[in-house]
């Protein structure tokens, strides 16, 4: 069995949610620039939002679905998660960090320590991440954890404009 894990990196630490990350979790996803490649995140995002994205966090099966709160100096600025196929052994890396702690390295350091952690914790064989084919600096992330670029899903989803959406997606295979 997988328990709730906390892990520590240079300047992060990544944990559990918790009921008291409802404040944080509000202010930094209620931003139109934050939101802009997460067509699944509501826009404006309310407490009510935040409340409901805090409960779902809190209620995920650690033994498929580890997420991550990535706090900095003791504020919730993102999440970093996993969605685990124990049959293949791989998983699918997710990671959002509020607008404002952008261009520093933190989604990177966060998707690192939790990659791996499931790397040790569930031997995987592989990861993968998929992005918006728009959004550069999340492939900028994927490249330096050290993922190629595989695929070009064309038309993979309707984006926050209404319009189709390309997906880039990149891979790491970790057995040789």
């Amino acid at each position: 069995m997988t328990a709730r894990t906390e892990l520590r990196t240079e300047r992060l630490h990544l944990r559990p949610f918790r009921p008291d990350d409802v404040a944080d979790a509000l202010e930094y996803r209620n931003d139109a620039e934050f939101v802009r490649f997460l067509p699944h995140v509501p826009h404006p995002f309310t407490r009510a939002d935040a409340k409901r994205f805090v409960a779902l966090n809190m209620c995920e099966d650690w033994q498929q679905s580890p997420i991550f709160a990535v706090v900095l100096d003791g504020k919730l600025i993102g999440t970093v998660n996993l969605e685990v196929d124990r049959s293949s052994r791989t998983a699918m890396l997710g990671y959002a960090i509020g607008r404002q702690w952008w261009g520093r390295g933190l989604a990177t350091e966060a998707a690192r320590a939790a990659m791996a952690w499931a790397v040790e914790v569930f031997h995987l064989e592989r990861i993968w991440a998929s992005a918006d084919a728009r959004h550069t600096k999340s492939q900028r992330v994927l490249e330096k954890l050290g993922m190629q670029r595989e695929a070009v899903r064309a038309g993979d989803h309707v984006g926050r404009d209404g319009n189709q959406v390309d997906e880039v997606v990149y891979g790491l295979n970790l057995t040789h």
